[in-house]
C-alpha cells in the first residue's frame, strides 16, 4: 500500500509537468525546456511567501506567472516558430535566466516550505504522511480536469484542431496565435502549480528544475502532438518506475538504472520497426469506429 501511495504522489508531480509540456508541444510544436525551471519558480514562491497561508501561496504563484508567460510567448517564441531548434534554445535560455535570478535572490542553498498538514493518515493499516496524500490527490484531480477540458470542451477541440492542422483551423475561424498563447500560459501554469504544490516535499534550489526534465521527455517520446492522454500515461509509467526502483535498490543504484532504462527506451523508440509495432498496437487497441 505504501508503494502505491508513493506512486500516486510521484505521478501527481510528473503528471502536472508532463501534461503542461504536452499542451505546449501540441499548440506550438515547441519542447519547453524551461518547464522544470517554471516549477522551480513556483516552489520558491511557496517557500518564501510565508506571511500568507500555504493555499494562497500556491494560488499566488499561479496568478503571478500569467503575465510573464504571455510576454515570453509573444515576444520570444512567435518569431522563430518555424524553427524547432531555435524555439528550444529560446526556452532553454529562459530556463537559464530563471535559474540565475533564483540563485542571485536566494543563493544555491536548498530550502523547503513547511507542509500545511504535518499529521499522518492510516490507509488499510499503513501510516502515510497526510500532505503527501493530499498533494497527490489534488494533482490528480487537476490532471483529470485538464484532460476533461481537452477532450470534452470547445477549448480542447480547438487546441487539437490547431495541433493537427493550424492552417485549416485558421480558415474555420480559430486564431492560432491566440490559442498558442493560451496553451503556453496553461502549460506553464501547470508547471508552476506543480512546483508550488510539491514545495514541502522537494529540496527547493535553483537547479531543481533540471532533474524534472526526464519524465517530460519520456512522455513526449510516446505521444504525438495533441495526444495528452498518452503523455499522462507515460508520466504514470515513469513515476511507477522511479518509485519501484527506489523501493528495491539503493538511491544511487536506482537513479543510475532509472536513467539507463529511460535512455534504452528512447533508443528503441527511435527504431523504425519499433515505431511500426507501436502504431499497429494503437490501431488494434483503439475501439472500432461506428460507421
Amino acid at each position: 500500500m505504501d508503494v502505491l501511495l508513493a506512486i500516486l504522489s510521484q505521478f501527481g508531480l510528473y503528471g502536472l509537468l508532463t501534461l503542461g509540456v504536452a499542451i505546449v508541444f501540441a499548440a506550438l510544436r515547441v519542447v519547453n525546456l524551461a518547464q522544470g525551471d517554471l516549477a522551480m519558480t513556483g516552489a520558491y514562491v511557496a517557500a518564501t511567501a510565508t506571511t500568507v497561508a500555504f493555499g494562497w501561496r500556491v494560488l499566488l504563484a499561479c496568478v503571478l506567472c500569467v503575465v510573464p508567460l504571455m510576454i515570453i510567448e509573444r515576444t520570444l517564441l512567435r518569431r522563430p516558430l518555424a524553427d524547432g531548434l531555435a524555439t528550444m534554445l529560446v526556452t532553454w535560455g529562459v530556463g537559464m535566466a530563471l535559474r540565475q535570478v533564483a540563485e542571485l535572490l536566494f543563493t544555491s542553498t536548498s530550502r523547503t516550505a513547511a507542509a500545511p498538514v504535518e499529521s499522518t493518515v492510516e490507509l488499510l493499516g499503513t501510516p502515510y504522511p497526510a500532505y503527501r496524500l493530499i498533494s497527490g490527490l489534488v494533482a490528480v484531480a487537476v490532471i483529470g480536469a485538464v484532460l476533461f477540458a481537452a477532450y470534452r470542451t470547445g477549448w480542447g477541440l480547438t487546441l487539437r484542431a490547431v495541433a493537427d492542422n493550424p492552417t485549416m483551423a485558421a480558415l474555420l475561424g480559430t486564431d492560432p496565435r491566440r490559442m498558442r498563447t493560451a496553451a503556453f500560459v496553461a502549460g506553464g501554469m501547470l508547471a508552476v502549480l506543480a512546483g508550488a504544490l510539491y514545495s514541502p516535499l522537494l529540496a527547493v534550489n535553483p537547479s531543481m528544475g533540471f532533474g524534472l526534465l526526464v519524465p517530460m521527455f519520456f512522455a513526449l517520446l510516446f505521444s504525438r502532438p495533441g495526444a495528452l492522454g498518452a503523455a499522462v500515461t507515460a508520466a504514470l509509467l515513469v513515476a511507477a518506475l522511479a518509485v519501484l526502483l527506489r523501493t528495491w535498490l539503493t538511491d544511487t543504484l536506482a537513479d543510475a538504472l532509472f536513467y539507463i532504462v529511460i535512455i534504452g527506451t528512447a533508443a528503441l523508440r527511435s527504431r523504425s520497426h519499433v515505431r511500426r509495432l507501436l502504431s499497429w498496437s494503437r490501431r488494434i487497441l483503439s475501439p472500432a469506429r461506428s460507421s
